[in-house]
């Protein structure tokens, strides 16, 4: 069961999926931040790393729909979203299938120099592509940023991905990772 703190960080990561605003998560959203992946990358539409992508974006879509959308309407609403979760995040395996391997390959996608860190530059394209302003990022990737060295290693980043999902402390970086929730 989720905590009264968890529900509002999955809130808010409600709302950075629903990148059209309509209330609900849907295969438009999941477009839309593909196409913005996409642009960032400077992909060639049907090239082999953007179809690897795009199936990739598509499959995590559909699985979200297969085990989300409970009313079969073909978009997951917050009610959805939150139960949704909640199943992911008590089930160890459903949170490293559907969580730290999704955590692992974002951050793949997002060191857009290769680097093995994400700096402030590219945590701004993450925010980007979901349509998230770079004054935000910035102030959030400070938050995240645990040693202050201007980078987040993939282990740092993993470890904010796992505050949010599954932490409590109402006080831990981690909980800003899709920015304010409160």
């Amino acid at each position: 069961m989720l905590t009264p703190l968890q529900r509002m960080k999955l809130a808010r990561y409600f709302t950075v999926y629903d990148v059209d605003d309509d209330g609900c998560v849907g295969l438009r959203d999941f477009e839309r931040v593909l196409e913005n992946v996409r642009v960032l990358h400077g992909l060639v539409a049907g090239s082999p790393r953007d179809q690897t992508l795009s199936e990739a974006f598509l499959q995590r879509w559909e699985a979200l729909r297969e085990s989300a959308d409970t009313n079969q309407d073909g978009s997951v609403d917050l009610t959805e979203w939150l139960d949704y979760w909640g199943v992911v995040i008590e089930n160890d395996d459903r949170y490293d299938s559907e969580v730290a391997s999704i955590a692992s390959m974002l951050f793949g996608i997002f060191d857009t120099d290769g680097d093995g860190v994400i700096g402030p530059d590219e945590f701004c394209d993450y925010y980007n592509v979901y349509g998230l302003s770079a004054a935000l990022a910035r102030q959030v990737f400070m938050d995240l940023d645990a040693d202050g060295d201007g980078a987040m290693s993939l282990l740092e980043f993993m470890d904010m991905v796992h505050q949010f999902f599954r932490g409590d402390d109402p006080h831990a970086p981690g909980n800003r990772l899709f920015g304010p929730y409160e």
